[in-house]
């Protein structure tokens, strides 16, 4: 067993024969998760019976364009739609909306101090997108990005990834200041990062890769408002990520992790054909498990921290 720091999560990184001695329940050290990387087909009832949870490393929100909005907004309910619409009307009245096909430098620097700016206040949040400055000024890979501006002050804005080979765009970095993030920004440049590519004519949208365990570097409310944007979870390797692959996590504590702290683990742990996904809420208050309902989950479950299972429900 070797205990990483995964940005401020301790993770136990464990092999076959640890799931018989159990080195985590005897360890000095602190330990927020036990994980198996790529978990072989032999050990995956062993896991399942100790609690753990087989579930891709990283998820892909993806969602088909459709031929224009009207049609995209009509497979949401109609509290998302309305959602959406108040926000876009709210921005059209008060925000200037500035789209760039090229990408300047001036107007992204103004982009990455806000976004930096607003994940200085997430506990474990990392900065990832000043990594990307000069490639999405100069390539190879060809970014576009919307920006919405008050007056002079940039409030808003988003980075999008043009994938041909995909036939995708994928929304990479977006950030709004914390006055329009109140006032769901995010939705309007999101909605409008997405007629844009529908005109240039891509298939599929992304809100990127993020971490499968919503309670560390993201929240399970990040979850529901992408469920709510009429965006469904794959495993990344199940869209054109050839580094995706599954892992098996137990969720000891929640010392670390928000509660609830959300998997999205495979409905059948121990058939690599069925690819449907579960929600596993791990919770020591409890959780209003309809808040968190979505049509490609194929049941829900909440357990407690170090738990082999829980209450299950249909969606």
């Amino acid at each position: 067993m070797k205990i990483v720091d995964e940005h401020g999560l301790s993770v136990a990184l464990i092999e076959a024969d640890d799931l018989v001695t159990k080195p985590w329940s005897s360890s000095d050290q602190h330990i927020d998760v036990v994980r198996m990387l790529r978990p072989p087909a032999e050990l995956r009832s062993d896991l399942a019976a100790g609690g753990f949870i087989r579930k891709p490393e990283m998820l892909t929100w993806m969602a088909r364009l459709e031929a224009d909005e009207d049609r995209f907004l009509g497979r949401l309910e109609n509290k998302s739609r309305q959602d959406i619409r108040r926000a876009q009307r709210r921005a059209a009245a008060a925000l200037r909306e500035v789209v760039q096909d090229e990408v300047e430098a001036a107007t992204l620097d103004l982009f990455l101090a806000l976004y930096e700016e607003r994940v200085s206040t997430m506990q474990f949040g990392v900065a990832y997108a000043r990594r990307h400055r000069e490639t999405v000024l100069n390539g190879p890979q060809k970014y576009f990005a919307h920006f919405a501006f008050d007056g002079d002050e940039l409030v808003g804005g988003c980075l999008v990834l043009e994938c041909p080979e995909e036939d995708a765009v994928r929304i990479r970095f977006s950030a709004v200041s914390e006055t329009w993030r109140k006032s769901s920004l995010a939705r309007t440049l999101y909605f409008a990062a997405m007629r844009t590519a529908r005109e240039k004519g891509y298939t599929w949208a992304t809100l990127g890769d993020e971490p499968n365990l919503y309670g560390h570097l993201t929240r399970a409310g990040l979850y529901a408002f992408k469920v709510n944007m009429g965006f469904t979870a794959v495993p990344s390797q199940d869209f054109a990520d050839p580094t995706g692959c599954d892992e098996a996590d137990l969720v000891l504590n929640l010392t670390t992790l928000a509660d609830p702290c959300l998997v999205l683990g495979y409905a059948d742990p121990l058939d690599d054909t069925e690819r449907a996904l579960s929600g596993i809420f791990v919770t020591e208050e409890g959780v209003e498990l309809s808040r968190f309902a979505a049509p490609f989950l194929k049941e829900m479950e909440t357990r407690p921290p170090g738990a082999p299972g829980g209450t299950r429900v249909r969606p």
